[in-house]
């Protein structure tokens, strides 16, 4: 049986995230709110995870090689573009950006839509 705080604590989504020479591998969509990036470095180089694009902004610090970070965030709703900024944006220009998209809506529209 769940607690009164436990009932009105708001959930938060977690979310894997690989980091690797040149890569960033993880779920494309997500959803709104307060979500957990797990970061995990499979590479042989520092790597972080800095948002560059969107409503919000924010970035890890440098994750060695061999380790795990979270990054705990309030998302909402658009597109986020990731990169690894390391050496100035070097591991970025190597490819090493994705996106990620909360909600979606139509071609010039206000108004965004959830799953």
């Amino acid at each position: 049986m769940l607690t009164a705080a436990q009932a009105t604590a708001p959930l938060t989504q977690s979310v894997s995230v690989t980091l690797r020479e040149y890569a960033i591998v993880m779920p494309s969509k997500l959803k709104p709110g307060r979500t957990t990036f797990v970061l995990h470095n499979r590479g042989v180089f520092p790597h972080n995870f800095t948002a560059i694009y969107g409503p919000v902004r924010f970035a890890s610090g440098d994750v060695d090689p061999g380790r795990t970070k979270r990054l705990t965030v309030k998302l909402v709703p658009g597109v986020y573009v990731i990169a690894c900024t390391v050496l100035n944006g070097g591991h970025l220009a190597q490819g090493m950006i994705t996106r990620f998209t909360i909600g979606t809506r139509a071609h010039g529209s206000a108004t965004w839509h959830y799953p």
